[in-house]
Formats: structure tokens, C-alpha cells, sequence
């Protein structure tokens, strides 16, 4: 009896404090502390930057409350800040599996990895479903409009922001998508003009001027855009998306030392930025040196291995040793990642029209043309190609006039010119002589 009284004593505090317990109430008590513990240790360690680790938390906690939607919607973030969409896309499925109907904020991070992993028929559809449950924001309507331009649909893209451009005409951000579509239907009057009054009378809408910029290097003016971009000033300036362009201009300019040096500075800000470390290492590649570009290959690789700018400059390398085997496999692999990946676009006609598959290239060229990425002397092989198979004739012209705004009198375009125009028919002589009818007597 005394004993039991010694027990009981000694257990008063734990009662007290609520822990003396059944053995499975304990064990419920420890796991739901494990749980707790473990999501707090995955933020800790996501705020220290460490997504791998912390995915592994996030994965032990989501195994401890397998009915529970926050460990993998945590799991998902740290799978994209490590790098691995693939997985962050996996886990957000697995996460919409258990959240009743369709959970926009799972939705909404699923249409950014679509995104981010070049899935752009995936992040449509997502973005059309949330349209069509009305849980679309006005810049959400406009990412959706301009995916749909970017995906070849331009109709589609302008119906989508035909709700914006009711209720407000003038909305700055959605002339800016306006004129993108304008852009990607060919209607390169009516964009310039239109961009020149957005900044006119929005000087500070950096969107706008970030699209002309792109617009004047597309069209094989890289010294316009230099101009232009050197009206970004600010802290707009040293937006990555801007800093990433100016490098491009610079390549595009011939300047190799001057774009590695404002591309490693980027990288030296932003050390996780993939973009940044794919372009310095094509960069990098320009100007021969080819063991940095190959390591930052390798580095941007082993955190995202879909990235297709990293994928396209390993293609390169191994076009620059010769092994063109290998280069178009890795330029095919950047394209399966993103299909609209232009400079691989670029390559990959090239090696086609070699190869004599004249089809393919010619396929490869007009998407680049479709995608307002055609450099002019892509416009030119194209036309090359319409004329000497006269097909789509009057698209060759378009492109011939285009060139010949440039260069007016140039012979080489006056003659594609008369090859593409269409012939008028020769009329039909009339004949006044008897008419004999065959097998008549």
C-alpha cells in the first residue's frame, strides 16, 4: 500500500502536466511533436537555404501525417528552390489528391512550375480552369493571355484579356500583353506604335520598354536596343530580367568580355539564379573557355536538370568537339524541355539543312518565325526556302519587304522578291475557227 502511494506521488507532477498517460495517448502526443518538429526543422533549414535538407524533413513530416496537405505543400517549395521541378510537380499532385475539389493555391503553384518547366499547354489548362471558377486575378489573366500568345494562340490570347480591356481600355499592363500579341501575329506596325505610346505616357513601365528592347534585338537591331535599355535606370535596372538582357544585346553585339562581366556580377548577387549561371556559361563558351562553360554546365545541371539553356551550351560543347551526335541530342533534350527554345532552334535547322533533311529545317524555321525569334538571316533562309518550293508565297513576300525596308535595292532580295510573287495567269486566246467535235462524222 505504500508503495502504490509512492507511485501515485511521484506520477502527481507528470499528471499535473498532462503527461502521465495510456501508452497510446503518449505515443499520438510524441508523433504529432515528431511532426511539429520536423516542419519547424525543413523551415529553419529553407530560410538557411538549404532545400535539400529541408526537403527531407518536409518528406518525413508529410510521412507522419499522410492525411495532411501543409508538409507537402512544403515539400513542394523546397523540390523548386532546390532546382527539381519534376519532383515539386509530383508532390503538388499528390498534395490536390487529398485537398477536396480543386484548391487554388495548389493550382497557382502548379502553374508556376508548369512554367518553370516549359509545360506551357499545362499551365494554360490550369490557368483556364481557375478562369473558369472565377479565382483568376487581373495579372493572372494576363499571364494566361500572354502563355496563350507565346503557345500559338493569339485569338485565344486576346479573348482572354478582352474582360480587362472592357472594364478599363487603357490598362497599361494590358496593352503591354497587347502588344506581345501583336508581335506574335506579325503585326509589327501596330506593336511599335503601340509601345512607343505606352512609353511615351508611361516612361516608368518597365514591361513595356523591357518588350521593345526585345523587339529591337529580335529584328537585328542590337545597337537600338542598347539605346534603349539604357533608359532602364534604377532599381529596375538591376532587375535580373534586365541584366540577363543587356547581356544578350552585348553578345549579340560582339561584346563577349563586357556580357561575362555583367553576367558574373549578377551571379555574384543572385549565386542560385539558374538563368544567370547558363548564360555566363555560354558566355563563357564564347570566349573559349570552354572548361569554366563545361563546369558551370555541370553546376546548373546537377540542380536542374531540365534547364534548356544549360542543356543547349553543353550541346555546343560538343558541337565545338566535333561530336555532332552528341550536340544534337543535347539540343533535342533542351528542346523537349522547352520547345520554343530559340537559340536551340537556331542550331539545331542548321545541322538539319547540313544533313539534307531540307523539311525539318524548314519546320525548325518557321517556328522560329512563328515565336519572333528569327534572327534576318533566318528570315531570309526561310523566304529562300518558300521560294524554291513556291509554297506559302505570300508570307515569303511579307518577310522579302521586311528586308528590303532595310536595305532598299538590295538585288539579292529584289530577285527572291520576283521569284515569290505569283504570276499573273496568261489569258486565254480565243479561237474564231471551226470548232471540230471529237468523234463526230
Amino acid at each position: 500500500m505504500h508503495l502504490r502511494i509512492l507511485r501515485l506521488t511521484a506520477c502527481l507532477p507528470l499528471i499535473l502536466s498532462g503527461a502521465c498517460k495510456d501508452p497510446e495517448t503518449a505515443a499520438v502526443q510524441a508523433r504529432a511533436e515528431t511532426y511539429e518538429s520536423r516542419l519547424a526543422e525543413g523551415r529553419t533549414l529553407m530560410a538557411a537555404q538549404q532545400p535539400e535538407r529541408a526537403a527531407r524533413a518536409f518528406r518525413s513530416a508529410a510521412n507522419m501525417a499522410r492525411e495532411q496537405v501543409e508538409p507537402l505543400l512544403l515539400l513542394a517549395e523546397a523540390y523548386r528552390a532546390a532546382g527539381n521541378e519534376s519532383s515539386a510537380i509530383l508532390t503538388l499532385k499528390e498534395a490536390e489528391a487529398l485537398s477536396p475539389g480543386d484548391d487554388p493555391a495548389i493550382q497557382r503553384q502548379m502553374v508556376e512550375l508548369y512554367r518553370r518547366e516549359g509545360h506551357l499547354d499545362e499551365a494554360i489548362t490550369t490557368l483556364v480552369g481557375l478562369r473558369e471558377a472565377g479565382q483568376l486575378t487581373d495579372p493572372e489573366i494576363l499571364m494566361l493571355a500572354r502563355l496563350q500568345a507565346r503557345n500559338g494562340d493569339p485569338e485565344g490570347a486576346f479573348k482572354s484579356l478582352e474582360p480587362i480591356q472592357a472594364e478599363r481600355p487603357d490598362d497599361p499592363d494590358a496593352k503591354v500583353v497587347e502588344a506581345e500579341i501583336l508581335l506574335i501575329k506579325g503585326e509589327e506596325l501596330l506593336a511599335a506604335r503601340l509601345m512607343d505610346r505606352l512609353i511615351e505616357e508611361n516612361p516608368g513601365l518597365i514591361e513595356a520598354r523591357l518588350l521593345r528592347v526585345r523587339y529591337f534585338l529580335n529584328s537585328g537591331y542590337p545597337e537600338v536596343a542598347e539605346q534603349d535599355i539604357a533608359g532602364i535606370v534604377g532599381k529596375d535596372a538591376k532587375r535580373p530580367e534586365t541584366v540577363l538582357l543587356r547581356a544578350r544585346i552585348l553578345t549579340r553585339l560582339e561584346r563577349h568580355e563586357e556580357a561575362t562581366d555583367v553576367l558574373a556580377r549578377l551571379v555574384d548577387e543572385n549565386p542560385d539564379h539558374i538563368e544567370a549561371l547558363a548564360q555566363l556559361a555560354e558566355s563563357k563558351l564564347s570566349l573559349g573557355k570552354n572548361r569554366e562553360a563545361q563546369e558551370l554546365v555541370d553546376k546548373v545541371l546537377s540542380r536542374r536538370a531540365r534547364s534548356p539553356r544549360a542543356l543547349y551550351v553543353r550541346g555546343r560543347l560538343m558541337e565545338a568537339q566535333g561530336d555532332k551526335r552528341g550536340a544534337e541530342e543535347n539540343y533535342g533534350y533542351a528542346l523537349t524541355s522547352d520547345p520554343r527554345f530559340a537559340p536551340a532552334l537556331s542550331r539545331v535547322w542548321r545541322l538539319q539543312q547540313a544533313n539534307g533533311q531540307e523539311q525539318e529545317a524548314l519546320q525548325m524555321l518557321e517556328k522560329l518565325y512563328g515565336l519572333g525569334e528569327a534572327s534576318l538571316e533566318e528570315k531570309l533562309a526561310l523566304a529562300e526556302m518558300y521560294a524554291q518550293r513556291k509554297i506559302r508565297l505570300e508570307r515569303g513576300l511579307k518577310i522579302i519587304d521586311e528586308l528590303l525596308k532595310r536595305e532598299p535595292g538590295n538585288p539579292k532580295y529584289v530577285a527572291l522578291k520576283a521569284l515569290l510573287t505569283p504570276q499573273a495567269a496568261p489569258k486565254k486566246k480565243s479561237y474564231k475557227g471551226p470548232i471540230i467535235l471529237r468523234g463526230g462524222r
